[in-house]
């Protein structure tokens, strides 16, 4: 009895500690057959173009003992689970009757040993989703799904360019930060180098799918696209990034690029590069140190130019974010060389016309002055008192046949002579002191 107690006494031990071997072996063929299964993706997410290729990198493992019998690639469908449990759509099987139609001749197989690679040719939209591997071997139960799958998803093109600004409302101001993203519906693809475009123009330096500027200016102001370097049919539509800035570059220009003459028109333009465009605008001329305003309008004209005119413009332009002076422009009329002339020959003319006058005037008067001359010396140069005294003498030699008073006949001059006449009264005085009588 002693015995026999000891017997089972040593009998309970050993039963305890072989189960917890066997347990320990059981469990290490276990594992080594799970670790004799495997399947690997590379990369388990992967974005394309559509109308490209895109390649499933794929390696896998199985027990040696087993031997390989099919192998596929399947796409669950919609309304199956997406976690490869389901095998909905094949893609590829080495059984070629087993691929469905959406995908016959559009996939490479890679038939390596451990190599599931498979290529998927001309994507499009409907190809989105989880793509699993799956091999079967010469066992009953030797199956097996590589868990995760890729996912595929698929870029319609074109290209848009999104913008995303500093402040969500409001426009964009100078020294904002922007950032212009390029991107395609539903992925991206990393398959620069991306080309950005400004106003049709390629940027060398932006060769991502973001383009960011810290700090916006009036330079940046322009319409962007982008696209795939070396590519003409993933180019985007242009969008404007509308930087708001205050009045630049302010300049005048003026109608004619020729001298400005005296008598022709002329018209100044104040030019600005301004968003929103400048709406008011100012003019002044500067003379003698003086300030004058003189307009209010983008254009100042001048219907006949003359030497008034003559003195310094500028214009001041101003929108909703500031204001910019010009430059100053010096205006000079100039008199052309041909009214020089005219004018010179026309007080020439006058002059002439003038001498030509005061010698006909000259003429004139000696014409009237000599005949009066030729007339007096022709003439005896008889007196009115000779006149006189010889009609007395006459009249004395007659009284002796007549005692009545007898009148001298007076013979005068005739008024064209151009002696003085005498006083009217001193004439008659001795006029008739010369009257007599007889006895």
């Amino acid at each position: 009895m002693h015995l026999k107690k000891q017997v089972i006494s040593w009998t309970k031990p050993l039963k305890g500690q072989h189960m917890f071997f066997i347990s320990i072996l059981l469990q290490l063929p276990l594992s080594a057959v799970l670790a004799s299964w495997s399947v690997s993706y590379k990369p388990g997410y992967i974005c394309v173009f559509e109308r490209s290729s895109v390649d499933f990198t794929c390696s896998f493992k199985y027990p040696s003992s087993h031997t390989l019998k099919t192998t596929k690639w399947f796409k669950p469908k919609e309304y199956q689970k997406q976690d490869g449990s389901h095998e909905g759509i094949f893609v590829y099987n080495s059984k070629a009757a087993e691929i469905d139609k959406l995908y016959k001749n559009r996939t490479v197989y890679a038939k390596q040993d451990q190599n599931c690679s498979l290529q998927l040719q001309n994507v499009s939209k409907s190809d989105i989703g989880n793509y699993f591997f799956r091999l079967e071997t010469n066992y009953y139960h030797g199956k097996y799904t590589g868990l995760g799958g890729i996912y595929l998803n698929v870029a319609v093109l074109p290209f848009r360019v999104t913008v995303t600004k500093q402040k969500v409302n409001g426009p964009i101001h100078e020294g904002d930060s922007v950032t212009l993203k390029c991107s395609t519906e539903n992925c991206t693809p990393q398959q620069g180098p991306f080309a950005w475009f400004k106003n049709q123009l390629l940027l060398p330096q932006a060769t991502g799918n973001v383009l960011r500027i810290a700090s916006v200016s009036h330079n940046d102001f322009g319409n962007y696209s982008c696209g795939l370097k070396n590519s003409s049919t993933t180019s985007a539509d242009e969008i404007l990034l509308d930087v708001r800035y205050s009045p630049k570059n302010v300049e005048i220009t003026i109608s004619t690029s020729a001298k400005i003459e005296q008598g022709n028109s002329l018209t100044l333009i104040c030019n600005s590069n301004a968003n929103p465009a400048a709406t008011n605008y100012t003019w002044f001329k500067i003379r003698d140190a003086n300030i004058s305003f003189i307009g209010f309008d983008s254009e100042f004209s001048i219907k006949a130019a003359s030497q008034k005119d003559d003195g310094q413009y500028f214009c001041t332009a101003k929108n909703d974010m500031g204001s910019q002076n010009s430059m100053i422009v010096a205006l000079k009329v100039e008199v052309p060389s041909h009214r020089h002339f005219f004018l010179t020959a026309t007080a020439v003319f006058f002059f002439v016309i003038a001498v030509l006058l005061v010698l006909f005037g000259l003429s004139i008067r000696r014409k009237r002055i000599t005949p009066k001359q030729q007339s007096t010396e022709q003439t005896p140069a008889v007196t009115v008192t000779e006149e006189i005294y010889e009609n007395l003498r006459k009249s004395l030699e007659s009284e002796e046949s007549h005692t009545s008073p007898i009148y001298a006949d007076l013979k005068l001059p005739s008024s064209t002579s151009e002696r003085p006449c005498s006083n009217s009264q001193e004439g008659s005085a001795v006029i008739y002191s010369l009257l007599s009588y007889k006895e």
